[in-house]
């Protein structure tokens, strides 16, 4: 059952309002410039909000089992990612090809990601199911989920009584259902909590619902460059918890 309140339909929503560009955070290592992979020309396909069962494509294979808690760009101390004022925009990565998911982006670009949490790039070829999580998940996974055009709340909040309030906002929020994924994130500083889209971002000091309900308004499934509508995340896999070894 779905970790949110029964889904209705999204309000009509207004344009995107201009942001201030986001500058990208510091590599922990100097970066060596990527080679731009070309994109392709062929244009993507129109789908609607919701697919017909026809048109939807499988869901990918079952992730393995992760054997620890990714770690993203952990090189990057907290302390170098500040609050924003509300959403910026972030510079969209040269490139949004996939690579093998035995590898991590660091290993793929130099220094990682340009944004903490991303909101571009390279990722694996799965994508998450929807949900409220409370472990990790690797940022290769969700990446992908923002090139879908879904919504990506990360947090790390300590206190349980500041989680149940980020549980009780998204429930709140009727697109949430089929378009968010809330997970703990320990690169962020403890109390943040950061919204992403693809090349949007808003990272905030606690739960801030109304802000929160905004970020939806602006960005209601359409930021993602590989379907107009958005497709909804409930085509994702779910990625087991991590497991302790040894």
């Amino acid at each position: 059952s779905s970790p949110f309140a029964p889904p209705s339909p999204p309000p009509f929503f207004s344009p995107t309002p201009a942001m201030p560009t986001l500058t990208p955070l510091p590599d922990a290592t100097t970066a060596v410039p990527a080679v731009p992979t070309p994109t392709p020309t062929t244009a993507p396909t129109l789908m609607p909000t919701t697919l017909p069962d026809a048109l939807a494509p499988p869901a990918p294979p079952a992730l393995p089992t992760p054997t620890s808690s990714p770690a993203p760009n952990a090189a990057i101390a907290p302390t170098a990612v500040p609050y924003t004022d509300g959403p910026v925009a972030a510079a969209i990565m040269p490139s949004r090809d996939h690579f093998s998911r035995a590898r991590r982006i660091a290993e793929i670009v130099p220094g990682g990601y340009s944004t903490i949490p991303p909101t571009s790039g390279r990722h694996w070829d799965a994508w998450a199911a929807c949900g409220f999580y409370d472990y990790a998940l690797p940022d290769e996974l969700l990446v992908h989920n923002l090139e879908h055009g879904n919504i990506i709340i990360s947090h790390n909040l300590p206190d349980e009584a500041q989680i149940a309030a980020l549980r009780a906002a998204v429930a709140d929020i009727p697109l949430a259902s089929d378009f968010a994924i809330i997970r703990p994130y320990p690169a962020l500083p403890e109390g943040m909590v950061a919204l992403t889209a693809w090349g949007a971002l808003d990272r905030m000091p606690g739960v801030n619902p109304p802000r929160i309900a905004r970020f939806f308004a602006d960005y209601p499934g359409t930021a993602g460059p590989e379907f107009a509508n958005g497709l909804p995340c409930t085509t994702g896999v779910s990625m087991p918890p991590p497991q302790t070894v040894g």
